[in-house]
């Protein structure tokens, strides 16, 4: 069952004036659509879901609605007759080409919907990063609703050196430019905009850097931490995560978390990446096991670790219990560690995945056997891992090979 109804969004802009939106609930969940058209809220019949007659273009706009009815039920009758299922974002799809005719979309209301269906579709981790984009173009802008025509060469420039000025790094910036370029790409697909509203064919993602600086331990500062004996236990958990995912191939805290007790083989884990979806095998080395055996979870428990408080997790629980570990009982700890030990590098979890990638190509093991040992599925992934060899590493190539 569907249902849908044209009414005002709840919030009015500057003027005093809402968004009309089409208002869709269906299988409990719900969204809704800008129609382009404002109004006040006293020009505006909640009971007939039209405008009032003291609104100066009523009969333009109530004819819009009407047609727009009529579409609709078009659409939502050739998915019937079809037998075809159709969730929310298929009938908005559909309804943004149907006829040849589209609703006028702004930019905040597309990315809106993009933000909606990755949200059902459980892809937390790129909604928020759309999210994080979204806002910050709004802080820019300074109001919520935003035109695909404003976001030309000249505000994408002027963008960027707004978020320069608020201390955000380069990699961070390339992030969200790519963003912005995803969406427009997607409008462009889905018939909302022209190719002649693309503005990255002058503007080059290219020319920012998209890889900061990565953090790592080379191999005498690992040692250092082994022999670093924690004066608590919160510093102690820190240590041992961040070398178990040294030992276990640069491991990502969420795979961490899952990994169950039916991955083990004898001597070996065998998991799948989440990120990727490739098979990671490894070797469990007497340090790792020692960790596991530290930090093992109950008989009961089907996961190795004694890390999650529910034996049946859902993906938002596992993203927020691991973002929750990994800020207040790993990270700060391991800033505090780093401080003690006298290492001048901002190291966090995830640099031990940088430090396993960089200490074996400091030993001229080949980038394709590292990407594999990542579990990654290409080389331009493994190369962001990879940091440059220093000034002594080189100099002692080089006089080899010229001995």
């Amino acid at each position: 069952m569907i249902s849908y109804t044209f009414t005002l969004a709840p919030k009015a802009n500057k003027t005093g004036e809402r968004s009309i939106i089409i208002s869709f609930i269906k299988d409990r969940k719900n969204t809704s659509l800008s129609i382009g058209k404002t109004c006040k809220e006293k020009d505006w019949s909640f009971d007939a879901c039209r405008l009032k007659t003291s609104h100066p273009n009523h009969a333009n706009i109530n004819k819009f609605i009407e047609r727009r009815i009529k579409i609709i039920d078009e659409i939502i009758d050739d998915f019937d007759k079809n037998g075809i299922y159709f969730t929310l974002p298929d009938l908005i799809n559909k309804l943004k080409t149907s006829s040849g005719q589209r609703i006028s979309l702004t930019y905040t209301s597309f990315h809106e919907d993009l933000i909606r269906n990755l949200l059902a579709s459980d892809k937390t981790g790129t909604a928020k990063v759309e999210k994080d984009t979204l806002n910050a173009l709004q802080r820019f802008f300074g109001k919520k609703d935003i035109s695909f025509n404003e976001l030309d060469y000249s505000n994408l420039k002027k963008f960027e050196a707004y978020c320069i000025s608020r201390g955000n790094r380069e990699s961070s910036i390339a992030i969200r430019m790519r963003t912005l370029r995803s969406v427009f790409n997607q409008a462009i697909r889905s018939q909302v905009i022209t190719e002649k509203q693309y503005p990255f064919k002058q503007y080059k993602i290219s020319k920012l850097k998209e890889s900061g600086k990565k953090e790592y331990l080379n191999e005498e500062e690992i040692e250092k931490l082994k022999k670093y004996e924690p004066k608590d236990e919160k510093l102690s958990f820190a240590k041992d995560m961040f070398l178990f995912s040294y030992y276990a191939r640069g491991i990502n805290f969420l795979d961490l978390i899952k990994l169950e007790k039916k991955f083990l083989n004898i001597d070996r884990i065998d998991y799948i990446r989440s990120k990727t979806g490739v098979p990671v095998s490894f070797k469990i080395n007497d340090y790792a096991r020692n960790i596991m055996e530290k930090y093992k979870s109950e008989d009961s428990s089907k996961f190795i670790f004694n890390i999650m408080n529910t034996e049946k997790p859902t993906q938002i629980y596992l993203k927020n219990r691991s973002k929750k570990v990994l800020t207040y009982y790993v990270n700060m700890q391991l800033k505090e560690i780093m401080k003690e030990l006298e290492i001048r590098k901002n190291i966090s979890y995830y640099c031990a995945r940088h430090s396993f990638a960089t200490v074996l190509k400091f030993n001229n093991i080949s980038i394709e056997t590292i990407r594999e040992a990542l579990g990654q599925k290409d080389i331009k992934s493994t190369m962001s891992y990879l940091n440059s060899l220093p000034d002594n590493k080189l100099d002692k190539i080089i006089d080899e090979v010229l001995k």
